[in-house]
């Protein structure tokens, strides 16, 4: 066994850790100066969820994205370091771009920042700071942004230069997708799903944020691959996503009559507001994503 290539991809995937976590310190810091009015630090030691939640898929995010740009074929190691420190620095601005997409279009009329720091008194007469339905939308919304950029800087056939062009175009129409699966989803769902987010519902907010990480991990299998041609990838994605959607709708209504069948959704979410219920159903819906993904 030749122990010199082994050290050199060890030495090598060390580095690529160390970038990353110089892009989740970057991210940090210009989330902190982006929420200089209150210390989100502060919020965190004293236990704020909402706050937790949204930087915790804020570095997921990240680290998805940049995995995308590290996948395809090598031109040498100094120069794959350089792509992905660039590749690091466009990703952290559409990051941001989509939760200003996910604060003023999403959820309309709430602001995420005040929302999140928020005081709420819950049934028994305590208080708590944070809407942890709203953090964990914009976790969601981090993270789906994370899986689709992953798609559209992974692979090759192309130069750096489309690829950097194609990382734009396809984080703008996956942003489409998931604005406009957002709407249709408030349509079918029989509850008005941004006034219980707006209520600190967690039950709304998870069904909502697990919905937009399997459609994000669909759209990325559907950017994925080598270049091919614009008219080719855009078709492609065109069809993958729609094809997506019309499953992610029909097998959340076949998820929903198998895990729970004693009840349904909307009882659980608005009425019950159960936790554990959404965490399963929207596991079991990110699992089949999982696999409509691959076998695109």
């Amino acid at each position: 066994m030749n122990i010199a290539p082994i050290l050199a991809g060890i030495s090598q995937g060390f580095i690529y850790a160390l970038t990353c976590i110089f892009f989740i310190w970057l991210v940090k810091q210009v989330d902190d100066w982006r929420t200089k009015d209150f210390d989100d630090d502060r919020h965190i030691d004293d236990g704020n969820l909402a706050v937790g939640l949204r930087r915790a898929g804020l570095y997921l995010g990240i680290a998805i994205a940049l995995s995308g740009a590290l996948s395809g074929s090598s031109g040498g190691f100094f120069l794959d370091l350089i792509h992905l420190m660039v590749d690091g620095l466009i990703i952290t601005g559409l990051l941001f771009s989509s939760r200003f997409i996910n604060d003023f279009i999403m959820m309309g009329h709430l602001n995420n920042d005040l929302e999140c720091i928020k005081e709420f008194s819950l049934d028994d007469g305590r208080k708590i700071t944070g809407n942890t339905a709203v953090g964990v939308v914009e976790a969601g919304m981090y993270i789906a942004t994370g899986f689709i950029l992953n798609g559209s800087l992974s692979g090759g056939g192309g130069t750096f230069f489309q690829s950097l062009v194609s990382a734009l175009l396809f984080f703008i129409l996956g942003q489409m997708a998931l604005l406009a699966f957002g709407f249709i989803y408030e349509l079918i769902t029989p509850f008005n799903v941004r006034e219980e987010i707006k209520k600190n519902n967690l039950a709304a907010g998870i069904a909502l944020g697990g919905i937009l990480v399997a459609l994000g991990i669909i759209l990325m299998g559907s950017i994925s691959g080598p270049f091919t041609g614009w008219g080719n990838d855009l078709a492609g994605f065109g069809i993958y996503t729609v094809y997506g959607i019309v499953m992610l709708l029909a097998l959340r209504s076949v998820i929903d009559r198998i895990i729970l069948p004693t009840t349904n959704l909307a009882t659980e979410i608005q009425e019950d507001r159960n936790i554990a219920a959404l965490i399963v159903v929207e596991g079991a819906i990110v699992a089949v994503a999982v696999i409509i993904s691959y076998s695109m």
